[in-house]
């Protein structure tokens, strides 16, 4: 009767896994081509994940015949977990892997074994008990690797996670919490997933091994909808690796006297060529105020074309090497002369766009403004917009509606009070 119950139960966790897992690859990838390379490490890990799932739906439905099969195409599945996890942090920390498969040839490895156990355990129970006994050997090794495995790249998880954390603090001023909250998510996750195979692993010495085993897709379930609450109501930081040292200072074109006038001309930024206004290169951080001045007339101007800041992985260094300064230049200039921190000045330029979006096209879904300006989530952006604004977006779209159907005044005036709105939210120096 348990065993029973134990059999559908797991088929059910399994199927309700599957669906939540396939759920959590569309939200990663709605986040763009920007972010795939990230993502497809996140992917890789829910694969493996849903794997393991769809392990204990076969199982129960296939003949016993077939299970050393799916051992066979399914338990190297287990060693792609945790490394696609690590991989992840280290794409989103600034430090990708050179060469990532590195992290994966134990798999390759752990296939080939397995086949070979088959093809040489072949002889069932004709085969003789020294064959038994090297068989058995081989599996606890097999699994003993696997754990090794894990608790080795948790502890390498924690240390990239930190880095991660640290940085994401620095260059984007994110929201501490919220940043805690997804890195306790992914590494708790992970760790639970690793200790609940263990103690399941140990307990099926002892008891039916379907039995043991339910537990580690209960698990697997729990972090899966532990993961897509979060991403789903919090956007996805990503810190990108090109921050230059202390005091560094990206060269412009045409060599710039720090104390002269600069040549004109444009410059590539990585979006585009960008007029160059006069910009000396500072040798300092700190600025003077004619320095200061020049790097916020460098900024209006990438506000005004706005595709910069709408970029949803937008980061201090992208930023400071578009303007053509070092991002501690940046940070100093957007803190003593504009007066707001990085995060805050981007999402102020992004409302500001949405606003008028929501104004000059009201029949627009405020999920699909909010994206185009660059927000990864419809709650995020509601905050930002009541932040910033003291309204919600409905009630701005709400409003433009009404407008609309009462009066339509005539071009002109409709463009001075859409720009009176951006002047009102845009921050000068």
């Amino acid at each position: 009767m348990m065993a029973e119950f134990a059999r559908y139960a797991d088929i059910t966790i399994a199927a309700v896994g599957l669906v939540q897992g396939l759920f959590l690859c569309f939200l990663l990838r709605a986040e763009g081509v920007r972010a795939f390379a990230a993502n497809r490490w996140m992917m890789l890990f829910l694969g493996a994940v849903m794997l393991n799932l769809f392990n204990d739906v076969t199982k129960r439905m296939l003949p016993a015949e077939a299970e050393e099969m799916i051992v066979l195409f399914f338990f190297p599945a287990n060693f792609v977990i945790v490394p696609a996890i690590y991989l992840y942090f280290r794409e989103i920390s600034g430090t990708p892997s050179t060469r990532p498969w590195i992290h994966f040839v134990l798999v390759g490895v752990i296939f080939n074994v397995i086949a070979w156990l088959l093809s040489f355990e072949a002889d069932g129970p004709n085969a003789p008990s020294r064959d038994v006994m090297l068989s058995f050997v081989i599996r606890r090794v097999c699994w003993f690797t696997f754990f090794a495995q894990s608790a080795f790249y948790i502890v390498l998880l924690w240390n990239v996670s930190q880095r991660y954390f640290h940085q994401t603090q620095e260059q984007l001023g994110a929201d501490r919490n919220a940043m805690r909250r997804w890195i306790i998510v992914i590494l708790g996750g992970v760790s639970l997933i690793f200790v609940t195979v263990l103690l399941s692993w140990i307990a099926s010495r002892y008891l039916p091994q379907d039995l043991a085993m339910s537990g580690a897709g209960l698990a697997f379930v729990l972090v899966l909808f532990a993961m897509t609450y979060v991403i789903a109501t919090q956007p996805v930081l990503f810190v990108m690796a090109d921050w230059p040292g202390e005091g560094e200072v990206i060269d412009i074109p045409d060599s710039v006297d720090a104390k002269g006038p600069p040549a004109a001309g444009p410059i590539n930024s990585g979006y585009g060529e960008v007029s160059q206004p006069d910009i000396p290169s500072f040798p300092r951080p700190l600025l003077d105020e004619d320095g200061a001045a020049i790097i916020c007339r460098r900024l209006d101007d990438i506000r005004k074309r706005g595709d910069l800041l709408f970029d949803p992985l937008i980061s201090m260094p992208k930023l400071a090497r578009a303007v053509g300064v070092s991002p501690n230049q940046l940070s100093y200039v957007l803190n003593h002369h504009i007066g707001q921190k990085f995060f805050n000045y981007v999402n102020s330029a992004r409302v500001e766009e949405a606003r008028a979006v929501l104004i000059a096209e009201p029949d627009r879904t405020i999920l699909d403004v909010a994206l185009s300006v660059g927000f990864n989530s419809k709650s995020t952006f509601n905050l930002a917009f009541k932040t910033l604004t003291g309204e919600t977006p409905s009630a701005v779209r709400d409003s433009a509606r009404h407008v609309s159907d009462t009066t339509d005044p005539p071009p002109e005036q409709q463009s001075d009070d859409q720009t009176r709105v951006l002047i009102s939210l845009g921050p000068t120096c």
